[in-house]
């Protein structure tokens, strides 16, 4: 109902950072609604505080202050590793590996206009293409309109998004929605 096109609307948000770093074809996908583009023609920033490439695991690692942006959406992390193919598939530091899965961990930040996204972890698997997004707090936000719960996780391909409560804490998901936001005003 009403909760659904916000949900919708944060998951595209948290999704945003990580799909641009995949660099996932030349496709480009676009919420109508908040304008939020994942477009592989765009450059894409990330830098930390370190980088270390370990090949023989097939991983790189940014840690500390790791700030990930295209556009005006920036994703700002403790420590960010990428997980690619390795063998025959190329070296990550030649740029010539596919990368398979995402992970960001010591608090993760995404930002993108009014739109913000909040949790302690974030891993994005490229074979799923799901998103999940955990924390004792994760909170999806658009203005004055506020999503919490403990974890969202994301099928990027059939746009299912599902925010769970904390379990043993017995908090569930909760929606605050700002009455001009109600009807699409």
């Amino acid at each position: 109902m009403i909760a659904r096109p916000l949900l919708r609307r944060a998951a595209l948000i948290a999704t945003l950072p990580l799909l641009v770093l995949a660099s996932v074809g030349d496709t480009t996908a676009q919420d109508s609604a908040t304008g939020l583009r994942i477009d592989s023609d765009k450059p894409v920033q990330v830098e930390g505080d370190t980088l270390e490439v370990l090949e023989d695991q097939s991983m790189a690692v940014f840690s500390g202050n790791v700030r990930v942006s295209q556009d005006t959406t920036v994703l700002r992390t403790g420590k960010l590793v990428i997980h690619y193919a390795g063998g025959s598939e190329g070296s990550i530091a030649a740029g010539g590996s596919k990368i398979k899965k995402l992970d960001a961990t010591g608090g993760v930040n995404i930002q993108s206009g009014t739109q913000v996204a909040t949790g302690d972890a974030a891993t994005f698997d490229m074979g799923t293409e799901v998103l999940v997004l955990t924390g004792k707090r994760v909170t999806l936000s658009d203005g004055g309109n506020v999503a919490t719960g403990c974890k969202l996780t994301v099928a990027m391909q059939s746009g299912r998004a599902k925010l769970t409560g904390c379990g043993d804490s017995g908090s569930r998901p909760t929606i605050l929605l700002q009455p001009q936001s109600v009807g699409g005003n």
